[in-house]
């Protein structure tokens, strides 16, 4: 895997990036598979932490997953300091048993730390996690959860995602994609992927999809909800402050890429002229 280009190892100290990354039903088509999502996890997470920054990424702690590959990241990678949050949502730390929970914890060590979002928003200690009941409603975790990391978040890289068979109203990573907008944090979005990311890129960016994407690209995006996600996005999107200046060839290469490389340093990079 080819290291990204480097940049000052401050560029976004203090900076918190959320990254939202996912299989989605167009990787076939465009000769991509899952462990191009994984690469992507791997040198997009390993970037931002040499760059100084902080990966937030709210999922799930399943053996195998894209967790696992960033807690690797921040292992090589942290410079003894805390460079990755793991954040689940009620839906997901309901699952697992309270030594579960203490042993995912104590294995971050010093690189990361783990957050627990109840379903009214709120954070929940460890110790106190599986008090109580809850509704069971998992639409309603993952929304909660999703508004807490867009709050605790300066900014948040999209790629792939579903627009079917998702949980909820809209599709997760639309519905990621807004919140960041409304919370005033910056959206980076990597199109190349399809899926829900590239619906939202073509939607904010469509002068780059000339000339190479395929028919009907991304699939599932003429759906009535997921087109109904998309207006409220984009009217989110119109209605927010301006974008700061940024370099637009970085931002087609974003857009477009499948390389992991690419979509690693232009993530890096757009974050570091947005945060100076």
């Amino acid at each position: 895997m080819s290291e990204p280009a480097l940049i000052s190892r401050d560029a976004l100290s203090g900076h918190k990036v959320a990254l939202s990354v996912s299989e989605s039903a167009d990787l076939a088509r465009l000769g991509l598979t899952e462990q191009h999502c994984r690469l992507v996890v791997a040198e997009v997470g390993r970037a931002i932490m040499l760059a100084g920054g902080t990966v937030v990424y709210g999922g799930h702690l399943n053996p195998g997953g894209y967790t696992e590959i960033l807690i690797e990241e921040a292992q090589r990678f942290s410079s003894g300091r805390s460079v990755l949050e793991i954040t689940l949502a009620e839906s997901e730390y309901r699952k697992l048993t309270a030594d579960e929970l203490v042993a995912a914890d104590r294995n971050l060590g010093d690189v990361g730390r783990l957050t627990l979002v109840s379903e009214s928003c709120m954070t929940v200690p460890i110790a106190r996690a599986l008090d109580g009941s809850w509704t069971q409603d998992a639409g309603n975790a993952l929304i909660a959860m999703r508004e807490h990391v867009a709050r605790a978040t300066t900014a948040r890289l999209i790629v792939g995602g579903r627009l079917a068979g998702y949980v909820g109203a809209e599709p997760g990573v639309i519905e990621e994609a807004r919140l960041t907008i409304q919370s005033g944090g910056l959206l980076l979005v990597a199109g190349g992927y399809g899926g829900a990311a590239a619906a939202v890129a073509q939607r904010l960016y469509p002068q780059y999809f000339e000339g190479w994407a395929p028919g009907a690209y991304p699939a599932h995006a003429h759906d009535a909800e997921v087109t109904g996600a998309l207006d409220n996005l984009h009217d989110a999107y119109m209605s927010a402050a301006p974008e700061p200046d940024i370099d637009e060839e970085l931002l087609r290469i974003l857009t477009i890429s499948h390389r992991p490389a690419d979509i690693a340093r232009a993530t890096v990079r757009l974050l570091s002229e947005a945060a100076h």
